[in-house]
């Protein structure tokens, strides 16, 4: 008898890839906090952070690890990542660009790098992606919804098509960086956004099992770190973790929706899963573009940051922004037609996500100020 007999069928398995990730990056978190620590690898007090203690940064590698640890399960067991094998899923585009722009991420952790370095990083892990087949092949034709016209959708040629692409992939991979300001809130917002793909991606008209098994397994390895991310938070996502979160999550939505005619349509619907990030990215070019600012600097004027400033907590602050994304991935999923056969399964996980913050150990935060007073 073989051992996948006790397994679920392969396009039933995504509650099983979430608990692996889960359980992984439960497990693996606390060891990367405290490794940070040792190796001083802090986020400091002062500037534009509001936090009063060192925190470590390194995050991230426990949702990278988690989510290579659970496909990597997933390939060995079965043989395989979809039903009908790699063929119609771009795995391997989507770990190639997310490994490459979570290592330039990584490196900036250690030793900030420039603007422009990054940039051109996240331009070359984009192209990766596309070359590995992680394409915008059609878009929805706006006049058709307009009764204007009898094409519901058109395919894009090549050169679009890489313009298109790479342009949302570096896009989203910064709209989620530029939201990692406050404790809890990127992760959060990641893991509303996985859950909301999760639940559009198993529709019945849709049927993408390999691209709902990468976002519970995303949503698995997001929720188990923000056990130590919520407020105060014993480590933060840094941009390993902001960059490959944004990144994977992009790419999931492109493979799974936007390369397929029968599909297009629902993949605009993804944009409003998302619209947080990229209206906050929105915003903070223009009000840069207006206050004649570099578009590239950083600065404390973002969204969360003016909910702060008008005296609300970080507590209440981040609760204000998981609504509103709950809220926004529940339109996009009604409007993708699968709301009425997978939205308690958004609620639970998002409550427990909510309550994974209340159980963690204080022992972390402890050790972070002990070493920095060594220091």
């Amino acid at each position: 008898m073989k051992f996948t007999s006790f397994l679920p069928e392969l396009h039933d398995s995504q509650l099983l890839a979430f608990a692996l990730a889960l359980i992984s990056s439960l497990f693996l978190t606390p060891l990367i906090c405290e490794r940070a620590v040792k190796l001083n690898l802090l986020d400091k007090p002062g500037g534009r952070h509001i936090h009063k203690d060192p925190v470590p940064r390194l995050g991230g590698i426990a949702i990278y690890i988690s989510l290579l640890i659970t496909s990597l399960f997933f390939i060995i067991l079965y043989g395989r990542y979809t039903p009908s094998g790699f063929a119609r899923f771009e795995l391997l585009g989507i770990l190639a660009g997310g490994t490459l722009i979570f290592f330039v991420g990584l490196l900036d952790d250690i030793s900030p790098l420039p603007a422009t370095v990054k940039l051109i990083a996240q331009i070359f892990s984009a192209i990766v992606a596309w070359l590995c087949k992680v394409q915008v092949k059609f878009l929805v034709n706006p006049l058709f919804f307009l009764h204007l016209s009898d094409s519901r959708v058109f395919e894009l040629d090549p050169i679009l098509s890489f313009i298109i692409t790479v342009g949302w992939l570096v896009l989203i991979t910064n709209a989620l960086n530029l939201i990692d300001g406050l404790d809890g809130v990127a992760g959060g917002v990641a893991l509303i956004a996985a859950l909301s793909l999760w639940a559009i991606l198993l529709d019945s008209k849709i049927l993408q099992p390999a691209g709902a098994l990468l976002s519970a397994t995303l949503a698995g390895a997001t929720m188990g770190f923000l056990r130590s991310n919520h407020n105060p938070a014993r480590i933060f996502l840094g941009d390993a973790g902001a960059y490959f979160l944004g990144f994977t999550l992009g790419a999931v939505a492109v493979a799974g929706l936007s390369g397929n005619a029968n599909t297009a349509t629902v993949g605009s619907v993804v944009v409003i899963a998302f619209s947080f990030p990229l209206f906050e990215t929105l915003f903070t070019i223009v009000r840069r573009f207006i206050n004649k600012k570099p578009v590239m600097q950083p600065d404390s004027d973002h969204i969360h940051h003016r909910i702060l400033k008008a005296g609300l907590s970080v507590k209440t602050t981040m609760l204000i922004i998981y609504i509103s994304c709950f809220l926004l991935g529940l339109i996009a999923s009604t409007l993708g037609g699968s709301v009425r056969r997978y939205s308690f399964l958004i609620v639970l996980t998002l409550g427990l996500g909510l309550l994974s913050g209340l159980w963690r150990r204080g022992k972390v935060k402890t050790n972070v100020i002990t070493e920095e007073k060594k220091n």
